[in-house]
């Protein structure tokens, strides 16, 4: 398959640098690195992308998606290590090169989110790397639920065992997206036999904490979070005056903003706005939030994240947003990488590490071949 044992050459495809979309154009890697990006193709490549796409990886900031694997239906639960695998699996094939995989720092009444389940899962994420057998980057987010205070401990103590991205996290019922009636047991997708006391008890919990309680645990977990480089993401942001106080504690990320003014404010205020992919893939928010494709066109939405749908990232860069194809591709992939201070990946430059990923268009944009630093860990033939 090789030129030689640590050189690979991808030609013939439609090549998307940072910069511009190259027809016929040639990428080649070796000892993990891009070392040539060209505007030709060749006779003889390693790998014949005619009629393809040639991408950098994907990077997805936000994916929920271990929670499927680990809770698959109602009272089953699978087996931590297997889950995982299985999420790799799933993220590699999806064309995700480097995965922050969510986790919630939360107790709910339920078996499938808890502090503790939380803290098993960043331990299991930390050790999962390539010896362990990953086949992609598997990074730590951290959901930090502020009215807990246990959560809030739990969560300083992660970022000082090792964690990659913070978000800050208040749902409060009546606000954002837990407001209305019933909304607890909706939005937790919470089983029958969960009893009304339980739900009442934490509504009770979560209103009970103060405004100015609130802020002071977010700016304690966001200067623990940026005295080890870590960013901080605020998640569901509903007011401009919410947007405007996490900018003042030293945010970097709106995450998920409820309206298109907020995700203006945060624009204005040059935090980073991500918006999830199956909202533009599928034309619309599920939890009224605004429409992720018409952010785009306003110019307020920077990153696209999957949210629970690993699939959805590469869809949206094939859903129309009145952007080009570069424009859809950075959002997916350089711009995340950015914002979370990974610089050495996310495009296809000279010198990036070799994160690349083969599109074939037909019947339905889906990923023939998946590279991580070099190796590749996907193949759908």
């Amino acid at each position: 398959m090789k030129n030689n044992a640590n050189r690979t050459l991808i030609s013939g495809g439609t090549v998307v640098t940072p910069t511009r979309e190259i027809e016929n154009g040639t990428v080649v890697f070796s000892d993990g690195k891009i070392v040539s990006v060209e505007a030709e193709s060749h006779d003889s490549p390693d790998i014949d992308a005619t009629g393809k796409y040639v991408l950098p990886g994907l990077v997805d900031l936000h994916g929920d998606d271990i929670e499927r694997h680990l809770f698959p239906r109602a009272g089953e639960r699978v087996n931590t290590t297997v889950a995982l695998d299985r999420c790799d699996i799933a993220n590699a094939s999806a064309g995700v090169t480097t995965k922050y995989h969510a986790i919630a720092f939360e107790d709910i009444p339920d078996d499938n989110r808890s502090i503790e389940l939380a803290r098993r899962l960043a331990e299991h994420i930390r050790d999962f790397n390539y010896e362990t057998g990953a086949r992609i980057d598997n990074r730590l987010h951290m959901r930090c639920e502020l009215t807990n205070e246990t959560a809030v401990d739990a969560v300083s103590q992660e970022i000082q065992s090792g964690g990659d991205l913070v978000s800050l996290v208040s749902h409060i019922p009546g606000t954002g997206q837990f407001a209305g009636e019933n909304t607890l047991t909706q939005r937790y997708n919470l089983p029958d036999g969960v009893s009304e006391s339980s739900l009442q008890s934490l509504e009770t919990r979560r209103n009970g904490v103060s405004d100015i309680e609130l802020i002071s645990r977010a700016r304690e977990i966001t200067e623990l979070a940026s005295d080890r480089n870590i960013p901080v993401a605020s998640h569901d942001d509903e007011t401009v005056s919410s947007v405007d106080n996490a900018a003042a504690i030293g945010v970097d990320i709106s995450e998920y903003p409820l309206s298109h003014r907020v995700a203006q404010r945060a624009t204005e205020l040059n935090l980073s706005v991500a918006m999830g992919a199956p909202n533009v893939v599928r034309g619309g928010s599920l939890w009224d939030g605004p429409d992720a494709s018409q952010a785009i066109r306003d110019g307020v939405v920077d990153i696209l994240c999957s949210d629970f749908r690993p699939q959805s990232l590469l869809s949206s860069v094939f859903t129309e947003t009145g952007d080009s194809l570069k424009d859809r591709v950075l959002r997916v992939s350089t711009v995340p990488a950015a914002a979370a201070g990974l610089y050495d990946r996310g495009r296809l430059e000279c010198g990036a590490r070799a994160d690349v990923i083969v599109v074939d268009p037909d019947p339905v944009p889906s990923i023939a071949r998946t590279y991580v630093a070099g190796d590749e860990v996907y193949c759908s033939a």
